[in-house]
């Protein structure tokens, strides 16, 4: 039986739609998708790399063919032996490389690369950190050189993803949560905490609503919340940014002031809660979806140029 009291479920399309308008910046494509990496090594003077389209979050974790495949390694240390329920998959369509070398003719080959990299929490923050690569390529003069180039882009989706600045969960006024378990699969990354009294929280088997980015709480946090302030629920979020109109925010974040007629109700399929309320200054609002902006990811993103 599944147990949560708050969850952070963030899909797919929401980091490629913001990995999208990166690649889409012309400034950030000629800094963070292309370049030049000097080698000087094994007759190797320098390779040209240009990554040709925006690389595309999967969030599933490897299979076992593509873990078990003899070309999928560890730039610099050692692959684990499985693949784990935290890991998710950055791909990339098309490579394109020249390489430079010390004597003879350069050769140009294409290559794809699948990025396996794993979710964490350091610090309050959901960490995104590479484990692994698997480079391949359709060229046959490629082949030699898969090591060498699967290394640099391994270094250089970490660089990107190291722009994604995910919360691990969203602070609720008076509620002390349990460090927070996650999992990705189905398209999604879920990160779940209980409240402390409830221990650790199960997500195993949970259908998730289909929405981009959102924040679930469950039955036993709302009503934790209603008793302890009764006639006000205070969602503590940045009201600077949520009292504003403002196209990236959508749902209602803010619940200040007298509220009177508050009601909770299950919901119908899954372990959430409805809540509804009339606020004295405000029209009767439905706040049984927190969301967080799905512009954050591209905002921090765009920190790196």
């Amino acid at each position: 039986m599944s147990s949560y009291d708050i969850a952070l479920v963030l899909d797919a399309d929401t980091l490629n739609q913001a990995m999208s308008k990166l690649y889409a910046n012309s400034q950030a494509k000629q800094k963070l998708f292309q370049g030049t990496e000097p080698i000087g090594q094994d007759g190797i003077k320098s390779v040209d790399w240009a990554i040709v389209g925006a690389p595309q979050f999967v969030l599933s974790p490897p299979t076992a063919a593509q873990w078990n495949d003899p070309n999928t390694f560890t730039p610099g240390g050692k692959k684990p032996a499985n693949p784990t329920d935290q890991m998710f998959q950055v791909q990339i369509a098309q490579l394109t490389t020249t390489i430079h070398m010390d004597q003879g003719t350069d050769v140009s080959p294409t290559f794809a690369m699948t990025v396996f990299a794993q979710v964490a929490v350091v610090k309050d923050q959901i960490q995104l950190s590479n484990v692994a690569v698997l480079p391949s390529t359709s060229t046959p003069a490629g082949t030699i050189y898969l090591e060498l180039v699967g290394g640099i882009v391994y270094g250089k989706v970490q660089t990107l993803l190291n722009g994604y600045h995910i919360p691990a969960s969203i602070a609720v006024e008076g509620q002390n949560f349990t460090p927070p378990v996650m999992t990705v699969g189905n398209g999604y990354l879920v990160v779940a905490s209980n409240l402390v009294a409830s221990g650790t929280p199960d997500i195993a088997g949970v259908q998730w609503p289909a929405v981009p980015l959102g924040v679930l709480a469950g039955r036993r946090l709302l009503a934790a919340v209603l008793n302890q302030y009764a006639g006000a629920i205070v969602q503590k979020l940045d009201s600077a940014s949520v009292n504003k109109s403002d196209s990236n925010w959508t749902g209602s974040y803010s619940l200040d002031g007298g509220i009177t007629n508050a009601s909770v109700a299950l919901s119908s399929t899954l372990p959430n809660v409805n809540i509804t309320a009339t606020f004295g200054a405000t029209a009767t609002v439905d706040v049984s979806w927190w969301l967080v902006p799905a512009a954050c990811a591209l905002e921090t993103a765009s920190n790196l140029l």
